[in-house]
């Protein structure tokens, strides 16, 4: 009787763990189509998604409570823009200003721009350097111990923003994860 060698019952096990593996691996990671990128929480930093978001789906959503149709003069491709309220409890709300352009494109190539000057650690939140000063005075909040005086008011609001579609949405925390956490609240209610 013949004996086989070892190494002839290893080799199609070792391809076919490969395949297995390359498989799962596309599977697990795959980016998909469209530009749809990782989340940094609870929802996504961009979602191509092809859908028209009006400020009407903003204002009609549950507990928004609208504050301000701002002037879009100055904010580059704009169609709209908006500043309001939403939170589940009306005594709780955090803010948001949502800006909307034609299409996804458009808020991709020229509202990203502004919304990160306007967002993050190092937003431009100064009316001297802000390209659209528009609502400014709702893009700060102040700083300070407590006290009578509250100190610097030249800190950011709204630490990150979402891309949805043609919107862009900047949303209150005091980090990334809080934003995002703060636009997906948002989201849930928007029809």
């Amino acid at each position: 009787m013949k004996q086989r060698k070892s190494g002839t019952f290893q080799l199609p096990f070792l391809l076919f763990a490969v395949i297995v593996l390359a498989v799962a691996a596309i599977a697990c990671g795959g980016g998909g189509d469209g530009e749809v990128s990782e989340s940094q929480g609870p929802i996504a930093k961009i979602d191509d998604t092809d859908r028209i978001y009006t400020a009407d789906d903003i204002k009609n959503a549950t507990n928004f409570k609208l504050d301000d149709d701002y002037d879009i003069e100055g904010l580059d491709d704009a169609i709209a823009a908006i500043y309001g309220f939403y939170g589940p409890d009306p005594y709780s709300r955090l803010e948001y200003e949502v800006r909307f352009y034609a299409d996804h494109a458009t808020a991709m190539s020229t509202g990203i721009d502004f919304a990160d000057e306007a967002t993050g650690a190092n937003a431009v939140i100064l009316k001297d350097i802000q390209r659209w000063d528009e609502g400014l005075k709702d893009r700060r909040q102040c700083a300070g111990n407590g006290g009578h005086h509250s100190g610097k008011c030249d800190n950011p609001k709204y630490f990150d923003y979402v891309v949805v579609g043609n919107m862009i949405m900047l949303c209150q925390g005091k980090d990334t994860i809080a934003s995002h956490q703060a636009c997906a609240d948002l989201m849930s209610v928007v029809q």
